[in-house]
Order: structure tokens, then C-alpha cells, then sequence
């Protein structure tokens, strides 16, 4: 049987109650850790800790506004009480709403901002105590394609996707003398729930275009990468922006008008 590439290890997994945190959550379940679900939707993590907890694994829910620094510092103690460390943290609750620029209000670019970035910062600081005593730890960010290239209608989520790709750098720079490796993850459009609710076809067929690979992420793709960023194979990497997107951003246009 092979190894389990994060067994005895603590994650913490923000929305890991559904989409792309829940692929996330399942496959560190299965790999051997330990996982605590920070989701403000503790419904959905609970569904999951317990199928989780039915197939043999380990998941405890802390029901976690991230937007909120007191709320996330609490359940980070509480997490600490209840499985003893933390070695790795997911940074994978987000939100986006489609407007013209024009159209943004202060309440969505707040809330967009608050959750893509601040969130982020938030559990990263909570967590940085641990870690550094530890002298070992895994922080992955899970950012976007838009934190790379801009796309319309997205002016707030851009803008938050590139400061967590600014912030990941820096975080990377600042905690590498603690043996602590950070690194963001870009996903192209990946089929989740979240998207299929928020696009039409239309949308996901214009994407696929745009993509050389010809097909929208899965679930597994990114939950794959993640798995390999806060695994023992990346010990020696760290300050990456790791574009899982099927060649999207490695390119002006995907197709030649002479196939």
C-alpha cells in the first residue's frame, strides 16, 4: 500500500465544506490527516467531517467567518485544543460576483476583498505562532487566473486574486527562515457548484476556448496541487504561483486561426 503523503499531519481547510475546498478536504482525509473544516456554512462541513469521520479519517468543523479576526483567531485556538497542532493551512474560502466596473459598490468591493484577501492574512497570522515554534509548515493559498491575467466584470476579485499573490510572495520571503514554505495555487474556471451557479454555458464553452487543453478544471486537478504544495515533496519550495489551468495563462491565445 503506498504511503499516505500527510499522515499524523494537522490541516486546517478554509471552506472546505464545499467545492473546491471540500475536493481538498477529502483528498488530505484520504492521504492521512488530521482536518479541521473552518467554513462559515456549518451545515455543509459538517456533512463532510462526518462522511469523512464514517470512512475511518478525522475532521472536526469550526464554524469560521475568516473575514472576521477575533472569530478566526478563537477557532484557531480551538482547533489547537482539539487535535493538538496545526502543520499545514488552506487557504480556500472565496467569492465573486460578475459587474461593469462602474456598477461595483462599496459593500461588494468590501466583501470580495474581505474574503479573497483579508481572510487569507487573517488565518495565515493566526496560524504563524504555531508554526514557528514548530520550525515547519505548509500555508497554500488558493488564488485564481485572475490574479494573473485581468478578465471584465471582475474588478474587485482581480484585484483581491493579485494581493494574494503579492502577499504570498512576501509571506514566503518573511517565513522561509522557519522552515515554513507558502504557495498559491492559480486555478483557470474549475466546474464547482459555486460556478455553475454564478455562469452560463455560454461562459464555461467560452472558457474551454480560451483554454489550449480544451476542457474547464476539475475539483481533483486542484486538489491534486494542493496535495503536492503542503506534502513533504515540496519542502523545498516555496514563494510559487502555481498556474493549474490547463495552459491559460501561459497564453495570448489558445487556438491558431490556420487550424
Amino acid at each position: 500500500m503506498a504511503e499516505c503523503r500527510l499522515q499524523n499531519k494537522v490541516a486546517i481547510i478554509t471552506g472546505g465544506g464545499r467545492g473546491l475546498g471540500e475536493g481538498i478536504t477529502r483528498e488530505f482525509a484520504a492521504q492521512g490527516a488530521a482536518i479541521a473544516i473552518a467554513d462559515i456554512n456549518k451545515n455543509n462541513a459538517q456533512a463532510v467531517a462526518d462522511q469523512i469521520t464514517q470512512d475511518g479519517g478525522k475532521a472536526i468543523v469550526v464554524a469560521t467567518d475568516v473575514t472576521d479576526p477575533a472569530q478566526v483567531a478563537s477557532s484557531v485556538t480551538h482547533i489547537l485544543d482539539k487535535l493538538g497542532t496545526i502543520d499545514v493551512l488552506v487557504n480556500c474560502a472565496g467569492w465573486n460576483t460578475f459587474k461593469p466596473v462602474q456598477d461595483y459598490t462599496l459593500d461588494d468591493w468590501e466583501k470580495i476583498r474581505s474574503l479573497n484577501l483579508d481572510g487569507p492574512w487573517y488565518m495565515s497570522k493566526a496560524v504563524m505562532p504555531t508554526l514557528i515554534k514548530k520550525r515547519y509548515g505548509k500555508i497554500v493559498n488558493i488564488g485564481s487566473g485572475s490574479g494573473i491575467l485581468a478578465q471584465p466584470r471582475m474588478a474587485a476579485y482581480g484585484a483581491a486574486k493579485h494581493g494574494l499573490v503579492g502577499m504570498t510572495k512576501t509571506l514566503a520571503v518573511d517565513l522561509a527562515q522557519y522552515q515554513i514554505n507558502v504557495n498559491c495555487i492559480c486555478p483557470a474556471t474549475v466546474l464547482t457548484p459555486l460556478v455553475m451557479e454564478a455562469t452560463t454555458q455560454a461562459f464555461r464553452d467560452f472558457q474551454c476556448e480560451r483554454i489550449p487543453m480544451g476542457r474547464l478544471g476539475t475539483v481533483a486537478d486542484i486538489a491534486k496541487a494542493a496535495l503536492f504544495l503542503s506534502s513533504a515533496d515540496a519542502d523545498w519550495i516555496t514563494g510559487t504561483i502555481m498556474p493549474v489551468d490547463g495552459g491559460l495563462t501561459c497564453c495570448a491565445v489558445a487556438h491558431s486561426i490556420m487550424d
